[in-house]
């Protein structure tokens, strides 16, 4: 009985390593930064995205490393498929964490987003893991891809009617410029006040997740000169007017510039970009999204389990 209980202790404090990642190939034709984004951080690469995570840095400039459990940007490019829906795969019962990363306390484990079903019953508009891959975007590369969406390179704190609503019609808007375009390149991550966070998930004992503010997105095609593209920039708040009507949804109210989320970040972006035209493009305030036709909206097959 003693044995029974020890292990059973010992179960409970262990993180939570049920889910692995599955095995994948990089895709070299693929180049998820190609327009270069700032990366003082921990970069991993995945098949369908570049991932650059939160480290020991100092964010905020008080002189001390700061740990917020989340990554500071994600980006990747998507490209146009010859299919009319993208298959979808199964998905691992808990997120995935970097057991090196989790060990030095530098990234979260799922503990740190599970809430019991009690309280989330009562609070609907609590905190998911929201994706800055989206899961079905990779998976146009494979099912292996969409699985390894799930982990916390590529989770943030998220509203889960923010999650499910504008944030989820932005994503498809970018698939569907995908298939209109034949490519585009997505540069998404959180956004803190005052480059600090107000508040934190996590349960005492657990690894304190920051909760972002609001969220950009920054949305990239060729241009028809070298060296130009055509950019879309937005920053969504957590939570916003014009968000709980449902669709149509007016996104062109949460355009802006990069250079504006470039001063609430820290971040650089465009870096690849000679200097001169890159001045340029990061103070462009568009401020209409780009067409889409309904043949563009690519929606899912249906589940399959195996590749």
């Amino acid at each position: 009985m003693k044995k029974t209980i020890f292990l059973l202790c010992i179960f409970l404090i262990l993180p939570v390593y049920a889910a692995d990642y599955k095995s994948e190939q990089l895709d070299n034709s693929y180049d998820h930064d190609k327009w270069g984004t700032s990366s003082k951080c921990i970069v991993k690469d995945f098949r369908a995205y570049r991932s650059c995570f939160d480290n020991t840095d100092d964010n905020n400039g008080d002189g001390s490393p700061d740990l917020w459990g989340v990554p500071k940007w994600v980006a990747y490019e998507m490209r146009r498929i010859n299919k009319s829906c993208v298959s979808t795969y199964e998905r691992p019962g808990v997120w995935i964490t970097d057991k090196d990363l989790f060990v030095q306390g530098i990234m979260p484990d799922d503990k740190s987003y599970a809430y019991p079903k009690a309280f989330t019953s009562s609070h609907k508009d609590w905190f998911s893991r929201g994706h800055l891959a989206m899961k079905m975007h990779a998976e146009r590369m494979g099912g292996s891809a969409g699985w390894n969406t799930h982990t916390f390179y590529n989770a943030v704190p998220q509203r889960q009617l923010f999650n499910a609503g504008i944030w989820l019609d932005l994503e498809d808007l970018t698939a569907a410029w995908a298939q209109k375009y034949g490519a585009v390149w997505i540069i998404d991550g959180p956004i803190f006040a005052d480059k600090s966070p107000n508040a934190y998930i996590g349960e005492e004992g657990e690894f304190p997740v920051a909760i972002p503010d609001a969220f950009f997105k920054i949305v990239i095609k060729e241009g028809m000169v070298t060296n130009k593209p055509d950019i879309l920039a937005f920053i969504y708040p957590q939570v916003g007017a014009g968000y709980y009507e449902g669709k149509p949804y007016d996104h062109s109210r949460y355009m802006t510039s990069i250079d504006e989320i470039q001063k609430l970040t820290g971040l650089e972006f465009l870096k690849n970009i000679p200097a001169a035209n890159r001045k340029v493009l990061i103070k462009q305030n568009i401020r209409e999204v780009w067409p889409a036709d309904k043949k563009d909206f690519i929606k899912a097959c249906g589940r399959k389990y195996n590749e």
